[in-house]
């Protein structure tokens, strides 16, 4: 302690020295993943649903539709329930792919 001052006791080490993710698991999560595939499909769900409903209508936009509503093509009920399932879709997808990714990862990095 001879030449220290006083103060450097009591100093603590700068937080930001540690590298970034020394706390944090690497991996995919499901809670960003769930979300990011929520509104990527909620988002192309939407796009389709307005094409549908305009005046330019195209098969394509019908089949995607269809895929998560029985409801006819361009109707609110249609966006509504196919809102609701395209989440579910991603939810569930979410929940498959993160933890099937993370142990796949895991074993990459053990082999």
């Amino acid at each position: 302690m001879k030449g220290e001052s006083p103060r450097a006791a009591f100093v603590e080490e700068d937080p930001m020295s540690q590298p970034p993710n020394a706390e944090r698991p690497s991996g995919i999560g499901v809670l960003p993943l769930g979300i990011a595939l929520a509104v990527t499909l909620l988002a192309g769900y939407g796009a389709c649903w307005l094409v549908a409903a305009s005046q330019y209508a195209a098969p394509f936009a019908h089949a995607w539709l269809q895929l998560f509503s029985a409801e006819p093509a361009g109707s609110t009920e249609q966006l509504i329930e196919g809102s609701i399932f395209s989440a579910v879709a991603a939810w569930f997808a979410a929940l498959i792919f993160a933890p099937v990714y993370n142990l796949i990862a895991r074993a990459d990095r053990i082999i």
